[in-house]
């Protein structure tokens, strides 16, 4: 068991030291109260806990009491915004005794009954250094546009026994309509490349595109879709956490030279966004070598130094290194996400603050996913594990936000697709995978179906790993139970086809096997493993005290990402550590 806190990030210093916090100390009937509000809610899976993460901030809003002081005032400035990313100043005073655990809430919508709606997030507000002794205070926010007006509460009694004291002004977005949250993504045809992005309502999306700066002589409509409470499984999601996504666009510009860089803007009448840029899937072909980003289990945090439910701070320093490396001359032009995406879990507003914070990334480069256990898990939704670890999404917004290659079937998260000399190959861990399953003879007929004169390279992702260091033996979702059964059934089918590497997450790591089949080391062997779950959430020290014969590199000290890139005879892999971007592992395969 834990007690509530916010863990030490080592790795964000600087800007980021204020951000720590020390553990919050509760009496016990606090503490029991808490754990049962855990296990009614939001229980979290014994392998959570194994795996060292964090437990959430969670803001206990079921117990909220409203409790107006008059003599309180709280305000906020500006109260009208125009671009999302904006600042705000919130200042508040008349609080007679001052508490360690007071604290500001920041909502959106405005809510109609505090008591049924979870905060986007919120701070301390003794982060006012002033505060304790003087009961005002001033503290900054930066907002992102949810397409609904915020509000600022301030609460005293803690987390666990929140009570309303005062609320402020609210602030608006004057453009709801503004488009945000892009990302690209493949859809499988060279001469193609998707754009997802969200406003309220709009009812004109447009995508305008060139091969010049400035100059977009091609327009493609957009299509518009959403999701609603009703397809969601359970709490929090369909409950105090919920946030109406608003409308979805999604546009496929056409007509692309294959390696050509396009320049492109999107939106309609209500506003268009700034110009960005990506390069157009690359030929398929055994010359055309591939430069990416992979990672897992990264998550986002906030830049305003606020907290919310579950926040993954070292987040923030992946995504600074991988920006870093796309301003070089010969930037990486694809990224795959293996699983545990955004951390939203229930959350919906932190799928607005994970797509904020990925948008430098994403608007440049295609964002391919494998879903994980915090996109799909929750019981009876047809998923393979019975935990929460969902918050009741039950991979409804992973897949209405992310629209893969090839995918047309709900629930059916696993495809693959060319891009350049590399095959990728993705399957869902979270779904049945045992021998004749539709899943399993999916992967037998599309792995026997790559050409390897075209694409000689094959990489194969899941979430849960196949091979791993660990001690979680729990017999329901553990990582050795899990990783027998991936050996089982599906290690097989990369021995027949020769799969070169395997990508997995969940263990929040960094982990390389040897060229390994069936727990044996030989060089004949054709795929080596590799664990990169180490781009944000907490990372995971449960480690045997010897490590298995099949592990050559094990980190689980250090963040970060890696890169790799192919030719048509090698495969390198590195592993870049967030701190000072240095390059903690590398190896190369070779044909």
């Amino acid at each position: 068991h834990y007690p509530l806190r916010r863990q030490r990030q080592m790795c964000i210093r600087d800007r980021y030291q204020r951000r720590v916090r020390g553990s919050e100390k509760m009496n016990a009937a606090t503490f029991v109260f808490f754990l049962s509000f855990l296990c009614v809610v939001f229980s979290f899976s014994i392998e959570d806990r194994l795996h060292g993460r964090r437990h959430p901030l969670f803001v206990n809003v079921e117990k909220l009491k409203i409790q107006i002081d008059k003599a309180v005032t709280i305000s906020v400035s500006p109260s009208s915004l125009e671009k999302s990313g904006s600042w705000v100043v919130v200042t508040w005073s008349g609080v007679v005794s001052p508490k360690p655990d007071d604290w500001i809430g920041v909502y959106s919508p405005v809510p109609s009954n505090y008591s049924e709606h979870s905060p986007v997030k919120y701070q301390y507000a003794k982060e006012d250094k002033d505060y304790i002794t003087t009961g005002s205070g001033t503290l900054k926010f930066r907002l992102v546009n949810m397409r609904a007006d915020y509000v600022f509460a301030l609460m005293s009694g803690g987390l666990t026994s929140p009570t309303l004291v005062a609320i402020s002004n609210t602030v608006t977005f004057t453009n709801p309509n503004e488009p945000l949250q892009p990302h690209l993504s493949l859809t499988g045809v060279v001469s193609e490349m998707r754009l997802t992005w969200v406003t309220l309502n709009t009812s004109s999306p447009k995508v305008k595109y060139g091969s010049e700066s400035g100059n977009y002589p091609s327009v493609v409509d957009a299509t518009t879709f959403t999701y609603t409470k009703d397809q969601l499984c359970g709490a929090p999601a369909t409950t105090f956490g919920w946030h109406d996504p608003g409308s979805l666009h999604t546009a496929i510009m056409t007509g692309l030279t294959p390696g050509q860089r396009y320049y492109y803007i999107f939106g309609d009448v209500y506003g268009w966004s700034e110009e960005s840029s990506f390069v157009a899937t690359l030929p398929v072909g055994p010359d055309s070598g591939v430069k990416l980003f992979a990672f897992g289990d990264m998550g986002k945090a906030e830049l305003d130094g606020s907290l919310e439910h579950w926040e993954t701070v070292p987040s923030l320093k992946t995504c600074q290194g991988m920006e870093a490396d796309l301003k070089k001359s010969d930037p990486e032009t694809l990224l795959i996400h293996i699983g545990d995406i955004s951390y939203a879990v229930g959350y919906a507003s932190q799928w607005d603050e994970f797509f904020d914070q990925v948008q430098s990334i994403a608007t440049k480069v295609p964002y391919l996913v494998c879903i994980g256990n915090h996109e799909r898990d929750f019981p009876n939704s047809g998923a393979l594990f019975q935990g929460t670890d969902s918050g009741g999404e039950c991979g409804i917004p992973y897949e209405t936000r992310f629209p893969r290659p090839g995918h047309s079937k709900l629930d059916q998260a696993w495809y693959g697709v060319d891009y350049g000399n590399i095959h990728f190959v993705f399957m869902s861990t979270e779904h049945n995978f045992t021998t004749g399953s539709e899943q399993w003879e999916f992967l037998d007929s599309h792995l026997a179906s790559i050409d390897r004169k075209i694409t000689p390279w094959v990489i194969f992702s899941g979430h849960r790993p196949m091979y791993i260091d660990s001690t979680n033996n729990d017999t329901h979702g553990g990582d050795i139970p899990v990783a027998l059964e991936l050996r089982k059934h599906v290690e097989p089918l990369l021995y027949k086809y020769k799969v070169d590497l395997a990508l997995w997450g969940h263990h929040h790591s960094y982990q390389r096997t040897c060229s390994v089949y069936n727990e044996v080391c030989d060089p004949s062997n054709p795929t080596v493993h590799v664990v990169i779950g180490m781009a944000g959430m907490g990372l995971s020290d449960n480690i045997e005290k010897k490590n298995p014969s099949w592990i050559e590199f094990l980190d689980v000290k250090e963040y970060g990402y890696t890169r790799i890139q192919t030719t048509n005879m090698t495969l390198h892999m590195e592993f870049v550590s967030n701190d000072g971007y240095v390059i903690r592992d590398k190896f190369t395969l070779q044909k």
